[in-house]
């Protein structure tokens, strides 16, 4: 059964590739910041990932997988490119929520480098070995918690119905980050064994299968999203994006767009509309008379079915 170990190793690198492939493509056409983070969490995985590749070959061909130097090096360099992947996915949710202060972003990352090192030393016990291995996920339960609080704490009713729409993400992380504690806690601390044979699998304690499965199903779901922003972009070029808010509307505006039947002019003026200005600011913007602004506003009533600007605002945001 090791090649089905094997196998699903390859499954994970590919899957973790082809995410940042596409995230890196999207990142290409559309400049979004997201997309190069998470092209940064995808690649560092799938080097992580080779690195138990690695240690087969390390075993069977070089013979120093036992060698007390190679596995110090083998566990700074885990450390080192995990530390890396996360902390991608903890950019990617600064910039999803909107946190800007850099000591926020620096503070993660600096913790759990030194944690890591410190636990290293004593991963010599049971429950060392289960502190270390599951600081990672301790790592994504903190981005969870995080995006949790800022969802709660932010007073935009629109922020948090943007913030809501990932709440499905949200659950299937949370429930397979407890899953990998739990697999940790079952090989380290209940079991006490380096190898568990269920059935004809044997299941390594050096290998967290439940974690695969986490990245495999964030790849996916990265290769999904980064394929639509690429498709929207052949419909559309990217506009530039300056504060916050429109940094966050981006290819939403071209699906909302296209489900209404919105012109391009409409589009401009629903992305103003979109970023709080009034009729006159986006007069100003567009080099169109006031009156001409009044008629698109009053055509994107129509063509949406909402009352008015609040409820077309709340409309783009409650629906994409």
């Amino acid at each position: 059964m090791e090649f089905v170990t094997y196998y699903f190793t390859l499954l994970v690198m590919l899957a973790s590739v082809l995410a940042a492939a596409t995230c890196f493509s999207a990142y290409l056409a559309s400049r979004s910041r997201g997309m190069a983070l998470a092209f940064g969490g995808f690649l560092c995985y799938f080097v992580d990932v080779a690195f138990m590749l690695q240690d087969s070959i390390a075993a069977v061909v070089l013979g120093t997988a036992a060698d007390p130097g190679y596995l110090v090096m083998r566990s700074l360099a885990t450390i080192v490119i995990g530390d890396a992947f996360l902390t991608f996915f903890w950019l990617l949710a600064c910039n999803f929520t909107g946190e800007r202060s850099r000591v926020v972003q620096a503070v993660p990352p600096v913790v759990f480098l030194v944690v890591s090192v410190g636990l290293l030393m004593g991963a010599t016990t049971p429950e060392g070995r289960f502190w270390f291995y599951s600081l990672r996920m301790i790592y994504v339960l903190w981005i969870l918690g995080f995006s949790l609080f800022r969802y709660f704490a932010t007073h935009d009713p629109l922020e948090r119905t943007r913030m809501a729409r990932a709440k499905v993400v949200f659950w299937v992380v949370a429930a397979l980050a407890l899953l990998v504690i739990a697999e940790d806690a079952l090989m380290f601390l209940v079991l006490q064994t380096d190898e568990w044979a269920l059935g004809p699998l044997v299941i390594s304690a050096e290998r967290n299968y439940a974690e695969n499965l986490l990245m495999l199903a964030a790849s996916l779901l990265a290769i999904g999203y980064a394929a639509r922003s690429l498709s929207l972009r052949f419909t559309a070029p990217p506009a530039d994006e300056d504060d916050a808010r429109a940094a966050h509307i981006g290819d939403n505006l071209i699906i909302y767009g296209n489900r209404h039947g919105l012109t391009e002019r409409e589009r401009e003026v629903l992305r103003l509309i979109l970023q709080g200005k009034d009729n006159q600011n986006i007069a100003s913007t567009l080099s169109i008379a006031l009156s001409t602004v009044k008629v698109y506003v009053h055509r994107l009533l129509q063509k949406t079915g909402c009352e008015n600007r609040q409820a077309l605002v709340q409309d783009f945001w409650r629906s994409i």
